[in-house]
């Protein structure tokens, strides 16, 4: 293998072969994707909990969902079977009406940027979803565009695709350092335990590791690692096979089908940043009351304790990524999705690949998602972190 090439890209879950397979597409094929683990998507991305939804409340990631979805689509039927895209809805329903009020506010914006998504009242929401306690609810949304993907499958749809075209990949080799020189101490290339390989530019897409490879140029990348757990339940054939993504916004526990089991999904508000993967049987304690309250029909099914799992967001200040160009020369980033990297792995892959190929993104602007923005104050909100 030579060790020149036009493009690296450190990091190969969904987002590095994604970018990899947009940077291919567009015919700068001299990629080299470089993994730490013996196969690509074993990090993150195998922890993905899968969804993907264009019910945001900022700009850039209902635009960033409806790209991702618009791709998806345009994908040929080989691809589209491997991401597994599955549109059957995200579905918000709440017992408070301020949490509906907020709701119909939302809505209203999201339809003014082009999202497929309505107000539901307790009648359509029961008729959506039976398998949960409704008599007490005052509304909810759905977007019929929302729904699933298959995290591994894309990465692999991906990865496919771009060896094909002429990428290369290298697995378990660990990078440990960056070649610098020239004007700005230009980035030219990375140091690994398989020896050096140069090139125009460097990415980062290591996940929740994102800050450790900053490290390396001396800028800090504000992402830090945060457990998700995930509950999945026994057998549970009384439900039906395909449902929504089912969020209670009064409790913040979202359900969907999981195989033959339901796995149900929250986020603990206090979770101390740090890469634990374990599984804490506590959490079903901590979930059990919310599940009673809203999905008690889960209640005979018990839990699966050898099905449940633990991964880790990576998390930036305000919740957004953080895409383009880093402030040292060679040296972007593609980082902080903040659970929201598999179904924003397509518009993001697609604007990086732009932004090298072409000199900026073309198909989305991405100027909000600047690390420029943490240090001038211009911070994003999101109001639907889940």
């Amino acid at each position: 293998m030579s060790n020149n090439f036009d493009v690296i890209i450190i990091g190969a879950g969904v987002i590095g072969c994604s970018i990899a397979y947009h940077l291919c597409k567009l015919g700068l094929t001299n990629v080299l994707l470089i993994e730490k683990e013996e196969f690509p998507g074993t990090g993150s991305t195998s922890k993905a909990n899968g969804g993907i939804r264009a019910q945001f409340t900022t700009e850039i990631n209902v635009q960033m969902s409806l790209l991702s979805m618009r791709l998806l689509d345009e994908m040929d039927e080989e691809m589209r079977s491997q991401s597994g895209y599955l549109k059957a809805g995200y579905l918000f329903m709440t017992a408070k009406q301020e949490h509906l009020m907020q709701l119909e506010k939302n809505i209203g914006y999201q339809q003014q940027l082009g999202v497929s998504v309505d107000l539901l009242n307790r009648e359509e929401i029961a008729a959506r979803v039976p398998f949960a306690k409704t008599d007490d609810l005052v509304g909810g949304s759905f977007g019929s565009r929302d729904g699933f993907i298959d995290p591994n499958g894309l990465t692999n749809a991906f990865l496919t695709r771009a060896l094909a075209m002429g990428a290369r990949y290298l697995s378990r080799t660990e990078v440990v350092g960056l070649v610098r020189g020239g004007v700005g101490e230009r980035v030219r290339g990375v140091k690994t335990n398989a020896g050096d390989f140069f090139a125009d530019f460097v990415i980062n897409c290591v996940g929740p590791s994102a800050h450790k490879i900053g490290e390396m140029t001396g800028i800090e990348v504000p992402v830090q690692p945060v457990r998700r757990q995930i509950a999945v339940t026994g057998p549970t054939p009384f439900m039906p096979r395909v449902i929504p993504m089912t969020i209670d916004m009064d409790t913040g526990l979202l359900i969907r089908r999981d195989g033959d089991g339901t796995s149900l999904a929250y986020s603990i508000p206090d979770e101390p940043p740090g890469f634990n993967l374990k599984f804490d049987p506590e959490f079903v304690e901590l979930i059990a009351p919310m599940m009673m309250q809203r999905f008690p029909i889960l209640e005979p099914a018990g839990f699966n304790f050898s099905r449940c799992w633990a991964g880790c967001y990576e998390v930036s200040p305000d919740h957004h990524a953080i895409l383009g160009e880093s402030g040292v020369p060679g040296f972007l980033l593609c980082n902080g999705f903040s659970g929201h990297g598999v179904m924003h792995s397509l518009a993001a892959g697609l604007a990086m690949a732009e932004l090298i190929v072409k000199g900026r993104a073309e198909s989305i602007d991405i100027a909000p998602l600047s690390v420029r923005r943490f240090a001038e104050g211009m911070l994003l909100h999101e109001g639907t972190v889940l």
